[in-house]
């Protein structure tokens, strides 16, 4: 279903305690409606944990943020605003489950933090929340049919048409990450790979290392990868290069059914910018058989390395502009 980007009789928000939450790490931030960020913390994801484990590490981090900027004589925050990996379900509010958190299971996210923070709570998954902060931060035009590709933790599709953000019943639309990569092969990799295997960030990571095991440490991390292509690491730009053609090749049905106006490369792989954007979009030219003309036009977030505190703050600063 598409819903609209609205919301009745919600207060006005000055101030906001934003979280992303990830595989990788927790990120706190409180920031203003303009994109402001005064303090920001962040530590490492409980994955193995539970919920309710999650719930109390965000709950004592989020009060040490706060004894730092109530000493800055900054005012507590007016509403909280979420995004989060996995299958978020906007009309229930229930966070049905995550890939990267195994213990969760149909988890009352919002409720929850309401219950713990007595605020009005917003929350949205990571590639829609990415979506909402290009709206809201980017050039990218509300009004315009846009895809949104989300890489960190797992590759998730955000789709606006019209204004309306795309959903699906429990929140499992987007996942492109899990489509199946019959051709591709690890070196000892006996087993079907998918399309997060390669082209995700932690994916990544793992198809640099199987392909050159000796280049890179046991412990690397997508960064590493990321600034060592941006300093010509002829190894790094040979993986980024044959990763962005496996994904581009798998948006052929993609590109034709939807025939977006813009299709937006997000956070980690907008820090690649044409290494990344190259490969990616001469594969779908080849795939689709599209022109250029009709293309969508393609380019990576323009938010840069703040794209996950801003994405944190979104969804609230959308709820609170369209009530």
């Amino acid at each position: 279903m598409f819903r609209d980007q609205k919301s009745n009789g919600r207060p006005a928000g000055n101030y906001i305690l934003g979280i992303n939450i990830d595989s990788d790490h927790v990120l706190l931030v409180y920031g203003s409606p303009s994109g402001t960020i005064s303090e920001r913390l962040a530590f490492p994801s409980p994955r193995q944990e539970s919920f309710q484990s999650l719930m109390a590490e965000i709950s004592s981090h989020a009060d040490r943020l706060l004894m730092i900027t109530q000493s800055q004589r900054l005012p507590l925050p007016d509403v909280v605003s979420v995004s989060v990996c996995g299958n978020y379900d906007t009309q229930t509010k229930i966070l049905t489950s995550s890939a990267d958190f195994p213990q969760w299971k149909s988890e009352s996210l919002c409720s929850q933090l309401n219950l713990r923070f007595n605020l009005p709570v917003y929350v949205e998954s990571k590639a829609n929340a990415g979506l909402q902060a290009e709206f809201l931060f980017g050039s990218i035009s509300q009004q315009e049919q846009t895809v949104y590709v989300s890489f960190q933790p797992r590759i998730r599709v955000a789709i606006s048409m019209n204004g309306r953000l795309y959903s699906s019943t429990g929140g499992f639309s987007g996942a492109l990450g899990n489509l199946q990569l019959p051709d591709i092969n690890f070196p000892g990799q006996g087993q079907s790979l998918y399309l997060n295997d390669v082209a995700s960030a932690a994916g990544l990571v793992r198809f640099a290392q199987s392909r050159h095991p000796t280049h890179w440490e046991a412990d690397a991390v997508p960064g590493d990868i990321i600034s060592g292509v941006l300093e010509g690491d002829p190894y790094g730009i040979e993986v980024v290069t044959e990763a962005a053609t496996i994904f581009g090749s798998q948006l052929q049905a993609l590109m034709h059914v939807l025939r977006p106006v813009n299709f937006v490369v997000g956070y980690p792989f907008n820090l690649l910018g044409e290494h990344w954007v190259r490969p990616m979009t001469e594969t779908i030219v080849t795939t689709t058989g599209l022109g250029t003309g009709q293309l969508p036009n393609i380019s990576p977030s323009a938010l840069g390395a703040r794209q996950p505190e801003l994405e944190a703050l979104a969804p609230a600063i959308m709820a609170l502009r369209s009530g």
